[in-house]
């Protein structure tokens, strides 16, 4: 009622539709009722989002449960962490493969324009995790939404990550110039130290990211010509509920309804033991890979060869640390 007073007469289905397109003034009001209710803080519509960093957990969970219950759509009053286009929300998805497809023509768009030789990557499910929250039996939950492909080629990579630090000790550095300020935020200009090694580092790095993106349309493939499937996988911590929603195929995707999500995710639901088994090989195959590459640089790459690489300027919004803590 404080967002908008005729609110509790409308049905179910307008209530639905205005929780799913709030706008900010709207949302913030709302905030504000529930910091003064729930942890006795006092703010200005200015203020709130500040306040509401702030609030410590366990507190920022009960919160959050409360804040989908005014922004959540459907059984499990679900919300994802996305910015939609104008006038577009999650209501507009019918189907987890209706949201993920629409991503995926937008990040193609995007990369054509920005690389007009880019050839394009045909379509597997969830080639990004996207985040979100719910309610499971009326308790709050973060959630991640991923597919099985880009969860294991996830694990590998961080995997990966730390045997190349193994056998190439490296570490960031700053770069002269880092921190300054340009138009819209702050230069990003660090570079990777690895004492006289950074050529190799880099060739293998470059080796290594080309195997797992190969790797990944490997298994997505793979994966394409399963039965449905999905995998729930609690990963909650003391003070940060946490579900993973691991789903297999494109086929999968269009299987499960965001209104009623849990209830279809139940319907396909395997035991995610499965995943676990296969991630074992898919490591243990991916040092090797890693031990072999190294092995072919040390003895066979000429550092002094430099590849053409397009060079590019990272700049910081502003806004981007108050995003992250």
């Amino acid at each position: 009622m404080i967002a908008d007073s005729h609110y509790f007469a409308w049905n179910a289905r307008r209530q639905e539709l205005f929780r799913a397109g709030m706008d900010e003034s709207r949302r913030k009001k709302i905030r504000r009722a529930l910091l003064a209710a729930i942890v006795d803080v006092n703010c200005t519509l200015e203020e709130v989002d500040l306040e509401w960093s702030e609030i410590a957990q366990p507190e920022v969970n009960f919160l959050n449960w409360a804040v989908l219950l005014t922004e959540g759509i459907g059984d499990d009053y679900i919300f994802l962490n996305e910015t939609f286009a104008e006038g577009k929300t999650l209501l507009d998805f019918e189907t987890l493969y209706d949201f993920d497809y629409d991503d995926y023509l937008f990040q193609e768009q995007a990369r054509r324009q920005s690389f007009p030789d880019y050839a394009g990557i045909e379509y597997f499910a969830f080639k990004h995790p996207f985040w979100g929250r719910l309610l499971i039996d009326e308790n709050f939950f973060y959630a991640t939404f991923t597919s099985v492909a880009t969860l294991l080629i996830d694990d590998i990579e961080e995997v990966g990550r730390e045997y190349i630090d193994q056998l190439i000790p490296h570490h960031l550095v700053e770069g002269k110039h880092h921190g300054e300020q340009e138009k819209g935020g702050m230069r990003w200009d660090m570079r990777e130290d690895a004492n006289g090694m950074e050529a190799q580092l880099g060739e293998l790095q470059m080796r290594w990211g080309d195997f797992l993106q190969e790797r990944w349309l490997q298994m997505s493939r793979f994966f394409a010509q399963q039965k449905p499937t999905v995998y729930i996988l609690d990963d909650s911590l003391d003070d940060d509920p946490h579900r993973f929603f691991i789903f297999n195929n494109e086929t999968t995707l269009k299987k499960i309804r965001w209104r009623h999500f849990l209830s279809d995710c139940q319907l396909y639901n395997a035991d995610y033991v499965e995943i676990e088994k296969q991630l074992g090989q898919e490591v243990s195959e991916a040092r090797q890979f890693l031990d072999d590459n190294y092995r072919d640089i040390i003895k066979n790459f000429d550092p002094k060869i430099v590849k053409f690489q397009q060079k590019k300027k990272i700049i910081l919004a502003e806004s981007f640390f108050d995003d992250w803590f």
